[in-house]
């Protein structure tokens, strides 16, 4: 079983695959699409689906984890801007026959760290350490990790597969 976990964002998406077949999940790979900010919005887009889809080729995921994302209310047009990236992430996972997961950020939390509140650092360490891996590249790359680690931990991704 490998599930493939992203956390989505416009600017950077982080991505992490794990291998769940035996008792502790193991590091494929992560790391982050980054998109520029002076490209079009179609741009943008359209790079976030060819990679997202490129990554699907070479990891072959059983399952497709994504971080269900939030808008604040004070910040209307970066809630828009996300709803995008997860129109493309969703569509790139459907055209690939992929089942997707959605988990709620606070769920994460706490079932790597115990605690809905954990900061990105916390985050980073918590997951590094579960995966028995140094540094991790990026806090996108190690949130998408921290994604298909809970999606693993709900032990329910083995119904949508």
């Amino acid at each position: 079983m490998i599930i493939l976990g992203i956390d989505p964002g416009l600017a950077s998406t982080g991505f992490g695959a794990l291998r769940c077949d035996g008792p502790v999940p193991a590091l494929i790979r992560c790391g982050c699409i980054k998109t520029f900010p002076h490209d079009s919005m179609a741009d943008r887009l359209m790079q976030i689906h060819e990679d997202v889809d490129r990554i699907i080729g070479e990891v072959q995921p059983d399952l497709f984890a994504l971080e269900d994302v939030f808008s604040l209310v004070r910040y209307p047009k970066a809630g828009i801007l996300l709803g995008s990236v997860l129109g493309v992430l969703y569509v790139t996972a459907r055209q690939r026959r992929l089942p997707v997961q959605e988990i709620a950020p606070k769920e994460i939390k706490n079932s790597l760290v115990g605690f809905g509140n954990a900061g990105k650092k916390q985050m980073k360490n918590a997951v590094a350490s579960i995966l028995r891996v140094g540094d991790i590249s990026s806090f996108h790359a190690a949130d998408a990790l921290a994604v298909a680690l809970a999606v693993y931990y709900r032990r329910d991704y083995r119904r949508v597969v």
